[in-house]
């Protein structure tokens, strides 16, 4: 249409494309194609692609025009959620070290859930079940000052599975025997720990379950255990710290062969510390 007006045309307006004649059309059409194709040349905002396994994915940019909240940019968008359903949220960049945050869309922006590294590599990731319907904000940023593209994935989730009531094929009772002990300044000292070594006799193939528990709060327990013949200058065959909780040592191990294994308590730090334990023991029937 160089070099001439919608108005000056002639009308009906026949319509080529490479040269082939593709449609009559009149003023009034004419005008309206025109601006068709004036709104078709205006940027639209991004739209979430889908990409399969029922994903939908946000692709965005963090650049100098990104708002920034303590020196860090980010965006936000929207999206409508569903009470009670599971989603996977991720956000992913090689530019930059994403972080997400979710809030419900309304005045008070209070926030819901966060994470920064839970993803893979740097990359964050959230499952979330909203408490209600409506419309979430999900806000991308960076850790630091970084900028550069990113994505985020929503993927809806199954249900949660329903609750297993089993029925036990069988039974077997499991006795612990109970040992009061102390670690003392008299105690043997090994790498600067005073020890105290217990000989049990296990069964080989067959779970052994040992606990040591403080009594006195000086005392971070340490377990370790031993073949018989090589408690000096060798490593355990198994150990443990603070598995049992409140700094107390709980370990699980099956012995390879039958025989007299030792079970080491002492406290985990070299100081030498002292104290009042508890040692329980007990292997599988």
């Amino acid at each position: 249409m160089a070099g001439g007006s919608v108005s000056n045309l002639p009308w009906p307006v026949e319509l080529k494309v490479n040269g082939n004649a593709m449609i009559k059309t009149s003023r009034m059409k004419m005008n309206w194609l025109t601006m068709a194709a004036a709104a078709a040349m205006i940027g639209t905002p991004a739209l979430a692609q889908p990409s399969g396994n029922n994903e939908r994915e946000f692709p965005g940019q963090l650049d100098s025009k990104s708002p920034r909240d303590d020196g860090s940019p980010y965006q936000v968008r929207t999206m409508s959620l569903e009470a009670g359903k599971r989603y996977a949220f991720s956000a992913a960049s090689e530019d930059f070290d994403p972080k997400m945050r979710l809030s419900f869309a309304d005045d008070n922006d209070e926030e819901i859930a966060k994470d920064d590294d839970s993803g893979e590599g740097t990359n964050a990731y959230i499952e979330f079940t909203p408490a209600r319907s409506g419309t979430y904000r999900v806000r991308v940023s960076a850790v630091g000052e970084n900028k550069g593209a990113y994505v985020v994935k929503v993927r809806d989730l199954l249900p949660l599975p329903p609750l297993l009531r089993p029925n036990p094929t069988g039974s077997s009772t499991l006795v612990f025997k109970q040992y009061a002990g102390a670690l003392t300044q008299t105690d043997a000292e090994i790498n600067g720990r005073h020890v105290d070594d217990y000989v049990f006799h296990f069964e080989g193939g067959k779970q052994v379950l040992i606990s040591m528990d403080h009594e006195d709060d000086d005392l971070d327990p340490l377990l370790q255990v031993y073949p018989a013949d090589k408690r000096q200058g060798s490593d355990p065959i198994a150990g443990d710290d603070d598995n049992g909780g409140k700094m107390n040592a709980f370990l699980v191990f099956i012995p390879e062969e039958s025989g007299d294994y030792i079970v080491r308590a002492s406290g985990s730090t070299g100081d030498r510390s002292t104290g009042r334990y508890q040692l329980r023991v007990g292997q599988q029937p």
